[in-house]
């Protein structure tokens, strides 16, 4: 196999690899940690549902664009909290799913 695999040797490993218990552990974690942190912004900040959500996943995937950010002191808090946790976190699941991808895509 090339470097990179084809197209369906990816898509391949990415089903195999959700189908892995640690893989669907870590999934279910991250997941819930989005949605635990998404009901804290709406709580904390008052921010609407959706702008909860955006700002849950871009900040667990560190993208960070900087168009919203916590004003109140809760809000600062448990951003600390939820980088530190959320991130690695983010991480391991998607290094699982990738270790998975690599391991699984050949196999087609």
């Amino acid at each position: 196999m090339r470097f990179g695999g084809s197209l369906s040797g990816i898509a391949f490993g990415i089903v195999q690899g959700l189908r892995t218990p640690s893989v669907q552990v870590l999934l279910a974690l991250t997941l819930a940690l989005i949605g635990c942190a998404t009901i804290a912004y709406r709580l904390l900040e008052g921010w609407r549902w959706v702008d909860a959500l955006y700002f849950s996943v871009v900040t667990i995937a560190t993208v960070g664009y900087g168009d919203l950010a916590p004003k109140t002191d809760g809000g600062k808090l448990f951003t600390v909290c939820y980088i530190m946790i959320g991130i690695g976190l983010f991480v391991s699941f998607a290094s699982a799913l990738s270790r998975q991808i690599i391991e699984n895509a050949g196999k087609q």
